[in-house]
């Protein structure tokens, strides 16, 4: 799963079964199945019944992505109707933490529908200082951390980087393998992706140096901006996921003569990147 609770965000339609996961010709594979009957799973809310499984997995209490280091990925990512996989991280509450340095680095996200092909990259930030929270978002969807930290849960008034960001993936083939980078120093991320090769040997189609972020307003609420910065003390742990949503947007609705379908992985490897040096590796996961 994506958590240690293996419990799923409310808007996937499949829960994580260590089942889906296996290993063939060297390759970590991601099942995607067409469950009858229905297998329960959790969300954030309540347990539910889900007509599809999937596999995903993380790192926490295993591994954590740290500044001056640079993770790379070779996958083939799925390419059926719903089919939506995922590479991100979520900070760990470890050590002299603040707030603001809790953020989602969205790698990539994915779209695999042939005929709705998305692929984007990002960074979110939810929690908050007590003066940094909108005003105008309802109390409803704001949860108190402590005096100073609070957590907001309304998609609208979330702190985002990215959005507007004009980028050219037509050299890419995302039905091919392809070899995706991170790089995170103490002051920069940036974003590679290639179809062979080394990643961080192509020019960062997305560079955050810190400064003003947005929400997200989707035209319906206040524009709002907040300061924010490459955390000083950088400790996440890294997922990776093969996600099915039957929302148009993502891809939808899921084709169930396309089942099972699958994601491939060839290698995750995380590298350290001592300043001015070729990044070395330090562990392969």
């Amino acid at each position: 799963g994506i958590n240690d609770r293996n419990v799923q965000n409310t808007g996937v339609d499949c829960a994580y079964i260590k089942e889906n996961i296996s290993f063939r010709d060297g390759f970590l594979v991601f099942t995607q199945r067409r469950e009858r009957p229905p297998i329960l799973g959790k969300t954030w809310t309540s347990e539910k019944t889900f007509n599809y499984s999937s596999g995903g997995i993380h790192t926490h209490g295993e591994f954590a992505l740290k500044n001056n280091m640079y993770l790379e990925l070779r996958c083939k990512l799925p390419s059926n109707n719903g089919g939506y996989g995922a590479f991100w991280t979520m900070s760990n509450k470890v050590g002299d933490w603040k707030p603001e340095d809790l953020l989602e680095i969205d790698m990539f996200e994915f779209i695999g529908n042939r005929e709705k092909t998305r692929f984007w990259s990002g960074l979110w930030w939810h929690d908050f200082r007590k003066n940094e929270v909108p005003q105008a978002v309802d109390v409803k969807h704001v949860k108190k951390r402590s005096e100073d930290h609070f957590f907001v849960n309304e998609q609208r008034f979330k702190a985002h980087f990215g959005e507007g960001v004009k980028v050219d993936h037509s050299h890419i083939d995302f039905y091919s393998f392809i070899t995706f980078g991170l790089q995170v120093t103490d002051n920069t991320m940036m974003w590679h992706i290639v179809q062979n090769g080394p990643a961080w040997k192509s020019d960062p189609y997305l560079v955050f140096k810190g400064g003003t972020v947005h929400n997200r307003t989707y035209g319906q609420v206040p524009d709002v901006q907040w300061e924010r910065n490459v955390p000083e003390k950088m400790n996440a742990r890294i997922i990776l996921n093969y996600a099915l949503r039957n929302a148009d947007w993502a891809g939808g609705p899921a084709e169930d003569d396309q089942m099972p379908s699958e994601m491939l992985v060839d290698y995750v490897r995380v590298y350290n990147i001592p300043v001015n040096a070729t990044p070395r590796a330090e562990a392969e996961l």
